[in-house]
């Protein structure tokens, strides 16, 4: 008898050979080193974006900076008000004219004055009543001796202790 042949329609099994399972063990690496490619790209972009937007902000911070700069008087100049100032406006001038402002139960604990361009003046103010207070505050904002002025945080219970910042402007100076 002659060995029968299988006309089925269904197909065999065969079994993989060595260079089937090569290939397909070829392709899942290079699936997963591609994979692993595409991560560390991403990640790479990411970083370089990261610096690129540090660098923006660096470049606009010395632009601002520049500018500032190029507005500035020149040292000599800026020299040269300031010793304007300091004869114009002297400590003891300042003073008398701020103490002409002052109620008679306001007092001043402290006083700072920064000659600059505007001669900056803060002063530590102690008064006994609100009311006191707010009369100085309000003879400081109406005189045109001082500009600018920003009272500080105040306690209205008992005496009133608070500071205020403004400029002063000399009466040769307007």
């Amino acid at each position: 008898m002659s060995p029968e042949r299988d006309f089925s329609s269904r197909p065999r099994s065969r079994r993989a050979r060595p260079l089937d399972l090569g290939l397909l063990a070829l392709g899942v690496a290079a699936v997963l080193l591609s994979g692993h490619a595409a991560v560390a790209a991403w990640s790479a972009r990411a970083r370089a974006r990261a610096r690129v937007d540090q660098t923006r902000r660096e470049t606009e911070e010395a632009q601002s900076r520049a500018r500032g700069l190029e507005g500035r008087p020149e040292p000599a100049e800026a020299l040269a008000y300031r010793g304007l100032l300091t004869a114009e406006a002297s400590p003891p001038r300042v003073l008398a004219d701020l103490t002409a402002l002052m109620p008679s139960d306001v007092r001043l604990d402290a006083v700072t004055l920064s000659y600059g361009e505007p001669l900056g003046v803060q002063v530590d103010v102690v008064a006994r009543t609100a009311s006191s207070y707010d009369l100085f505050l309000d003879r400081l904002q109406r005189s045109p001796l001082f500009a600018s002025v920003l009272p500080g945080e105040e306690n209205r219970d008992g005496e009133l202790r608070t500071s205020i910042q403004m400029a002063y402007r000399p009466p040769g100076a307007r």
